[in-house]
């Protein structure tokens, strides 16, 4: 059954909507919930407000947009004693996040426990369910996160939620809504769930297709270093401070660890710079370099799409005669669990270039090589291709239950037992 309007409506002056079906109303926070706080951080540094604690400290990466069963921190009673303003909150509060990327999360909790500044409590409420003012709250995000303030990190009040204005239909309409939507959500979680596996399957077949051509070592091949078969250099940014601004916002791009890592093959694009100070304590990558990451995110493999500077994170190759620059990336990329097995370990794992230079592997002659490369971007294309249908299927769904769940905390549809009734 398809959803439906309801049958009536009166027109409203509120932000979101013109008109709210016949027996909803308009409310705003402060006078739905009778309860509405905060919380704070003890001082972090302080072992006896943390050791051993057993009362919940919830914080804003905890909200989940949906029920909150546990958390990552706990605090001790002597924390909980020594700061007046951190309450204990009872299960069905809901929780809304006030701070930074997080604005407008939301989770109704499940467990008793206490919140950090950056999360707002909304409970006892004689005229909206948690669940109901839950999946408001989520439909609302993006709205919600305009009303923000600040610089660096953007925030909300305590103040900016209580004036928010909230549609209340009936409790019964509210739990009917609740019931669909929560039947809904667990089907499209299912349905994300096997197309993200489906993902990491294809990503894993692709990744051992790789494996068997590059490493299936046959008559002709030979196993060599990769320094005889690559020419390997490293990048530098000789200035310290590395965060001096002077040094940035040029002409020539920066390449970092995680620009690396995001790449598919090709590095096509950049989001920091270096001016002629900077250019000067660095080194230039030419387009067509293969990179890796040797610090960090060790052993990410990736072309340089365009000139570019790098630093000493980052080490470059050239191939020597008779090596073909593709079949080189391939090569590489299939040895990143020797290479992690080869790094250093400090304070982080890294590798220098002596390291990665005696790690063997196998090259076939030239014409094996153009036609190893050949089928391997064949391959590549089938399943990239069936990575980005699953890929736009998941954003697909993603967009339906956004839009579901706004057309029925708004009233613009109602769902199939209310249309019945």
């Amino acid at each position: 059954m398809s959803l439906q309007p309801y049958k009536k409506y009166n027109s409203i002056a509120y932000d979101y909507a013109r008109q709210l079906p016949d027996g909803w109303e308009l409310w705003k926070i402060a006078h739905a919930f009778n309860l509405i706080g905060s919380g704070t951080t003890p001082q972090s540094g302080n072992l006896k407000f943390y050791e051993n604690g057993t009362i919940n400290w919830i914080n804003t990466g905890d909200l989940n947009d949906g029920v909150l069963k546990s958390c990552k921190n706990k605090i001790t009673e002597e924390a909980f004693k020594k700061h007046s303003v951190l309450k204990i909150y009872p299960k069905g509060t809901l929780l809304v996040a006030m701070y930074g990327a997080t604005i407008g999360k939301a989770a109704v909790m499940d467990i008793d426990g206490c919140t950090n500044q950056a999360c707002c409590a909304l409970s006892k409420s004689k005229i909206l369910t948690n669940k109901f003012t839950l999946y408001w709250f989520i439909a609302n995000r993006k709205n919600i996160a305009n009303l923000s303030y600040g610089g660096g990190q953007p925030n909300i009040s305590q103040d900016v939620i209580k004036k928010l204005k909230i549609p209340v239909p009936p409790i019964e309409v509210q739990n009917s809504i609740v019931a669909y939507l929560d039947k809904k959500n667990e089907q499209i979680d299912t349905f994300i769930r096997n197309k993200e596996r489906l993902v990491e399957l294809l990503e894993e077949e692709l990744s051992h297709f790789i494996l068997e051509k590059v490493s299936n070592s046959k008559t002709g091949w030979e196993n060599k270093k990769i320094k005889y078969a690559s020419k390997v250099f490293r990048g530098k940014f000789t200035h310290r401070p590395r965060n001096d601004e002077s040094l940035y916002d040029g002409e020539y791009p920066f390449i970092q660890t995680g620009d690396v890592a995001r790449a598919s093959k090709y590095i096509t694009k950049y989001s920091q710079t270096l001016n002629k100070l900077g250019y000067k304590v660095t080194t230039e990558f030419p387009k067509g370099t293969i990179v890796m990451t040797i610090a960090a995110n060790i052993g990410d493999v990736a072309i340089l799409g365009f000139n570019a500077c790098f630093p000493d994170s980052v080490i470059g190759f050239y191939p020597k005669k008779n090596v073909l620059n593709d079949f080189l990336y391939y090569a590489l990329k299939i040895k990143k669990d020797d290479f992690l097995q080869t790094a250093i370990v400090n304070t982080q794992m890294n590798l220098n270039v002596e390291r990665v230079s005696s790690i063997f592997i196998d090259i076939p002659p030239f014409s094996e090589q153009q036609n190893i490369v050949y089928e391997i971007e064949e391959h590549e294309k089938y399943i990239q291709n069936a990575i980005s249908k699953a890929q736009q299927e998941i954003s697909s769904i993603k967009e339906y239950r956004e839009a579901l769940i706004t057309d029925l905390v708004t009233g613009k549809r109602s769902v199939p037992q209310l249309q019945m009734s």
